[in-house]
């Protein structure tokens, strides 16, 4: 009976041995994070070290290795409203968007870009490509639809699926809304954080805003709940302007925020269970920091 007992007693020992691995047997890998830091004025901060970032995932503290400029985004998908709420808005538009374009065609590497429009419906205008010329062209030849709404949460939903199939690698959604007009979309809101969170993309948007928005509508709702927590969630911003001629102010400052983000690395214990929740702040009171909160796909 000993001798069994005995052997009993080894076999367990073994068994928990296996199972609760000792703090030196755990792995910890590295994984980065793009982060945009800005002032409250929308201006980029670009002298951020390593001491400036705090990383928690799950509310508990990661240890930040480095810090270094981030490359450009993989692929820009612009997104823009064409509805009948830009009526009068082309000859702001047009210039703002063709500006962005080839500030991103600038790059190194340059990004893939691609177009849509989501007046009536979403509708892609030229499909992915490094070549400017011809979103150059059909930026220019913009022009709002006459008595179309808006469908700009659908048109989120159908980008975010395409970027999934094509496993861009930091992709980024850039759009522009124009807010006095009705939505039409049927998406909620946590359907397009899910759609978003799913493919890795960050989600940019300058909003135009001219009088009271009517919140009535369940859709308007809907929009109001992603102009205003998904794209922070995403690790984007929502830039609002309030006149026509803040258009390409608007896309300005997105365009340098996004071209001046960083690569936060840190470690991560090997888990079973990854994180659900990552939350990047700063010690500096002076800065404003534009992370995404999910942790990844």
């Amino acid at each position: 009976m000993r001798s069994k007992l005995a052997l009993l007693t080894v076999v367990v020992g073994t068994v928990v041995a296996v199972a609760f691995p000792s703090a030196s047997q755990r792995e910890t890998r590295e994984r980065g994070i793009l982060v945009g830091v800005s002032t409250s004025a929308d201006a980029p901060v670009t002298d951020m070290k390593v001491p400036d970032f705090t990383v928690r995932e799950n509310d508990v503290a990661r240890e930040v290795t480095r810090v270094a400029p981030a490359p450009p985004p993989s692929h820009v998908y612009l997104l823009i409203d064409d509805s009948q709420a830009t009526q009068g808005l082309s000859n702001y538009l047009r210039p703002a968007l063709t500006g962005t374009i080839s500030k991103l065609a600038a790059l190194a590497p340059a990004p893939q870009q691609a177009l849509m429009t989501f007046g009536e419906r979403p509708n892609r205008r030229v499909d992915f490509t490094p070549n400017p010329e011809a979103l150059l062209k059909v930026a220019n030849g913009l022009f709002p639809i006459t008595n179309s709404g808006a469908y700009f949460l659908q048109a989120i939903t159908d980008i975010a699926k395409d970027l999934k199939k094509r496993e861009a690698a930091s992709p980024v959604i850039l759009a522009f809304v124009s807010e006095s007009g009705p939505e039409f979309s049927s998406e909620l809101h946590r359907q397009v954080a899910d759609a978003l969170r799913t493919a890795g993309a960050s989600l940019w948007v300058v909003t135009l805003q001219r009088g009271a928005v009517a919140m009535e509508v369940s859709a308007a709702r809907e929009r109001a709940s992603v102009l205003g927590d998904v794209t922070r969630d995403s690790g984007g911003t929502n830039k609002v302007v309030l006149s026509a001629q803040g258009i390409e102010q608007g896309f300005n400052t997105i365009t340098a925020l996004l071209t001046s983000r960083y690569l936060v690395t840190y470690g991560r214990p090997d888990s079973l269970v990854p994180p659900d929740k990552v939350e990047v702040t700063s010690r500096r009171k002076d800065v404003r920091i534009l992370a995404p909160k999910w942790a990844g796909r």
